[in-house]
């Protein structure tokens, strides 16, 4: 179910998509909204995060935002989980907020949530963590419940009524139809302000324009410089790979917990994470309900059943310097073998660029757990990598065979 009706007949959405849009121009920003528009519904709600950054969320039914409306009621933590049980059902509505974004919402089987949960186990958290009613998540280790470790809980609330009966009706989360919400924030129509101001504007101009006709022209400007830099710095404006690899394996192990499902081949490019699946005695059905809570696609083909996920990244900070690629891949050596130790990187020949240099390295893994992959990918933080694809393999123990390929830039 794409929302969730409450008794005075108000509807708190599920969106089908979120995303964080970067645009310079608004008259791009309507063309990527109306694009996602046509694949994930004509409701939305639009709101500005930055300069250049809009945050994004599209259904195909109105209402309000659930995810977002129950992290607002509770202050807006960078990290939060809320768990209500809702009454006469076997059904519980849970919400999942992760370094200040909505990662799932919903309503779902009571016995389902601590296979939603169990992914954080293996990572860093932070949690403030509400729950109402009989759920199956608890502060201490209890029998048939879902418990943190108390390092990764900053806060625990049982709550002695719920939220969602009175849950906020807030505009800012209200999914309204495309064309009202761009209209309502001034994208891809002419104000009457800025019309007026136009025609006044193109006044003074051809006064001046009068007034100068008869002057000579003003000298001819100097030429522009360009920065031989700047392919180099455009080329690391990219997502960083320590993050691609930490999200790659939360997609990963999210892949490899599908009920009556096994994943085979993981493999990331691009930044979508993509897997193919062989049934164990689960249906279609349940791969599409998965699917639909983790906003993941399900494709079948005549390579069989595989499923993709896209994910959230962002783009790192342009660099500065710019050091010996040589340097590079000797950080990267030692790096890698601080969690892989032996012989396990193969390296191509350095291609010169211009004002810099490229040297592809191949890492070589061989049935690593998925935490080991995690490890790996810390050990990349904060060097000019560029990471190009990831080829992964799964055995019955869910441990990984593959290769990263990375390109190392430098001078």
């Amino acid at each position: 179910m794409s929302y969730i009706t409450r008794e005075d007949g108000q509807h708190f959405v599920i969106p089908s998509y979120r995303d964080v849009l970067t645009v310079k121009q608004k008259s791009q920003l309507k063309k990527e909204i109306l694009a996602l528009s046509n694949s994930y519904g004509e409701y939305i709600t639009l709101q500005k995060k930055g300069m250049q950054q809009y945050e994004v969320a599209f259904s195909s039914d109105t209402g309000y935002l659930l995810g977002e409306s129950i992290w607002h009621h509770f202050k807006k933590p960078l990290d939060l989980i809320y768990c209500e049980a809702i009454p006469n059902t076997t059904e519980a509505i849970l919400v999942i907020v992760k370094s200040g974004s909505v990662y799932l919402d919903g309503s779902f089987p009571v016995d389902s949530i601590p296979e939603e949960l169990v992914i954080f186990l293996t990572q860093q958290n932070n949690f403030e963590i509400y729950t109402y009613g009989d759920v199956p998540i608890s502060k201490e280790p209890e029998a048939e419940k879902f418990s943190f470790e108390p390092g990764s809980v900053k806060s625990f609330t049982v709550l002695d009524h719920p939220v969602f009966p009175t849950l906020a009706l807030l505009k800012i989360y209200q999914l309204r139809l495309v064309d009202t919400v761009l209209k309502d924030q001034g994208i891809g129509v002419l104000p009457i302000r800025q019309a007026v101001t136009g025609v006044i504007f193109l006044g003074l101009l051809w006064f001046m324009y009068s007034w100068w006709a008869n002057r000579p022209p003003p000298p001819p400007p100097p030429a522009q410089v360009i920065n031989p830099f700047q392919p180099f710095m455009e080329t690391l404006a990219t997502p960083a790979p320590d993050e691609e690899l930490l999200k790659l394996v939360d997609a990963a192990t999210l892949f490899l917990q599908i009920s009556g499902w096994s994943a085979h081949d993981i493999n990331y490019a691009s930044g979508v994470v993509s897997a193919r699946l062989l049934s164990n005695g689960g249906t279609m059905a349940d791969l599409y309900t998965f699917a639909k809570a983790h906003q993941a696609t399900v494709s079948i083909g005549s390579s069989g059943v595989g499923i993709s996920m896209s994910l959230s990244l962002k783009k790192r900070p342009v660099p500065n310097k710019i050091y010996s690629v040589q340097k590079v891949v000797a950080a990267v050596i030692d790096r890698v073998a601080a969690v892989l130790p032996g012989n396990n990187l193969t390296l191509a020949a350095v291609e010169k660029k211009n004002v810099y240099s490229v040297e592809k390295v191949t890492i070589n893994l061989t049935a690593v757990s998925p935490g080991v992959l995690g490890l790996l990918g810390k050990q990349l933080a904060e060097l000019p990598l560029v990471l190009n694809e990831v080829k992964l393999t799964a055995d019955d123990s869910g441990n990984l065979t593959g290769s990263i390929t990375l390109d190392a830039l430098g001078s």
